[in-house]
């Protein structure tokens, strides 16, 4: 992503190339029912998005799936580095079919909170409990891209959301063909963006864990879509040279 780069970078001006990627956030449990959840984090949430949750209390662990139901501006928070973030209050229904997972995680937060009444044989969707352990409650979410530049070593993406410099993201790449190529994605750089009140971000990064059949795809893909650029340079020559 800079003056040093390996291979050639391309702009693809005649392709709509998009990928997805797999995000997480750490996030803070405000309570949790059997119904659903209730926590803060550092950017709003899609409402009716499906997102995944890692809960955490005195080493119990549950992943759970659920859909976002709601996502308020609650206030700003200063970071470590002085920066100033906007948090968001969320609550999450959980999908059905997770209610006994729920159910035997809640007995374990009583059991630590050294509580003596059990949960209702009735199981309401109504109670709720705390979460004291300190443990990094995280939020796993898929979010797509749009493809400005590639070469054979990284690639310049546009997504709506900030991805923190080194940070490793799962990736996956839709070709013209829609064949999938897998790998993790070595951010570089990450700078906002602001066009007609939208906010995006230029995401620079480079290819890792690329298997050699993933590298084949995607240098076949690079030379077909040189192929189809210089073809349509020389129609545009061709064009202006007969008039």
């Amino acid at each position: 992503m800079d003056n040093t780069r390996r291979h050639k970078r391309y702009y693809l001006d005649l392709y709509d190339v998009k990928g997805k990627m797999s995000l997480s956030d750490k996030v803070e449990i405000l309570d949790i029912g059997l119904g659903g959840v209730a926590f803060k984090a550092d950017r709003r949430l899609n409402p009716g998005g499906e997102y995944t949750i890692k809960l955490q209390d005195k080493g119990k662990t549950l992943h759970v799936t659920g859909t976002i139901v709601r996502s308020e501006l609650k206030g700003i928070e200063a970071r470590d580095n002085g920066e100033s973030v906007s948090i968001y209050a969320a609550g999450m229904q959980f999908k059905d079919g997770s209610a006994d997972q729920v159910a035997d995680f809640l007995k374990s937060i009583v059991q630590n909170q050294k509580e003596t009444a059990p949960l209702p044989e009735e199981r309401r969707l109504n109670v709720r409990f705390q979460i004291t352990d300190l443990n990094e409650h995280i939020l796993s979410y898929p979010a797509n891209f749009n493809v400005k530049t590639i070469s054979l070593s990284g690639m310049l993406i546009q997504a709506d959301q900030y991805l923190g410099i080194e940070s490793n993201v799962p990736m996956e790449l839709s070709l013209n063909d829609g064949t999938p190529v897998n790998f993790i994605g070595r951010i570089v750089s990450c700078h906002m963006k602001e066009n007609k009140e939208q906010t995006h971000y230029d995401i620079g990064l480079e290819f890792t864990d690329l298997t050699e059949k993933d590298k084949t795809l995607l240098q076949t893909f690079i030379d077909q879509w040189a192929t189809m650029k210089n073809s349509v340079a020389r129609e545009s020559e061709q064009s202006e040279g007969r008039t």
